[in-house]
């Protein structure tokens, strides 16, 4: 009999309306994990892949020694980030937030082993076990849609961009205009290019910090792909209002 073929992967649209969480989801995500039968790693799996904005094998490399609870720093190597000579990538030393710090050192006493997230086997945690990990905690947080573990990567950038823009009280228009400008080689119209030299200096520099920023933080190469998440701030907070600054787990030293 001949092979019935595979099913089709529906595209990302048709399976949820959004690449990113709110921050009430984050909330909601980080609860439900603190329900799980191991509790502690799970919270704390959660917790870095948004502050840190870790991507999932990121997250299941890590070790105890890149974490210094006297400085509260944790040393994240980038994948994306390009290799040295001697073929390993730098490494990013990121602060920790108290949240942090407090949901780490409770997991440390519990180690077993060199690795930061373990099994149950007492091995690494593989990055297939994070995604399942995540899309069930989305379902007992009853959020409408399933969810993977990028998406809290993603919205922990979206979080970050929209503090550092902020003050330049700049909307998406004048942003996509500055990043036309500066990262494009294409003309702008006369009626845009008016419009760009209306922009005040102030925030065209803080424009342009933020995007620098973002990118040394994330290793991402290509500023095409960090310019994505500099402007996922105004989808996680439209006209960049309401922007909680004492959120509990605002990223240290990025207000």
């Amino acid at each position: 009999m001949p092979q019935s073929p595979p099913p089709k992967k529906l595209p990302f649209k048709q399976r949820r309306d959004r690449e990113f969480l709110y921050l009430h989801e984050i909330d909601a995500l980080i609860a439900a994990l603190a329900q799980t039968r191991a509790a502690t790693r799970n919270t704390a799996i959660a917790m870095l892949l948004f502050c840190q904005a870790l991507q999932p094998a990121e997250a299941c490399y890590l070790r105890w020694d890149d974490v210094d609870f006297a400085e509260n720093i944790i040393r994240v190597s980038r994948l994306r980030t390009l290799p040295t000579r001697l073929g390993q990538p730098p490494n990013n030393l990121q602060p920790l937030s108290w949240a942090e710090i407090d949901i780490l050192q409770q997991l440390y006493t519990v180690r077993v082993t060199n690795w930061l997230f373990v099994s149950e086997r007492q091995t690494r945690l593989a990055e297939r076990s994070l995604h399942h990990l995540i899309q069930q905690a989305g379902k007992t947080a009853d959020i409408t849609f399933p969810i993977h573990p990028y998406m809290l990567r993603t919205t922990g950038l979206f979080y970050r961009a929209a503090l550092l823009l902020q003050p330049t009280s700049l909307s998406l228009r004048q942003c996509c205009l500055l990043w036309n400008w500066h990262g494009t080689k294409v003309a702008l119209p006369p009626e845009q290019e008016r419009e760009y030299n209306e922009i005040a200096k102030f925030p065209e520099d803080t424009f342009l910090s933020a995007i620098k920023r973002l990118r040394a933080f994330t290793g991402i190469g290509h500023y095409q792909n960090v310019i994505d998440y500099l402007l996922g701030a105004y989808a996680l907070f439209p006209q960049l209002g309401g922007i909680p600054h004492d959120y509990w787990l605002a990223p240290v030293g990025w207000h």
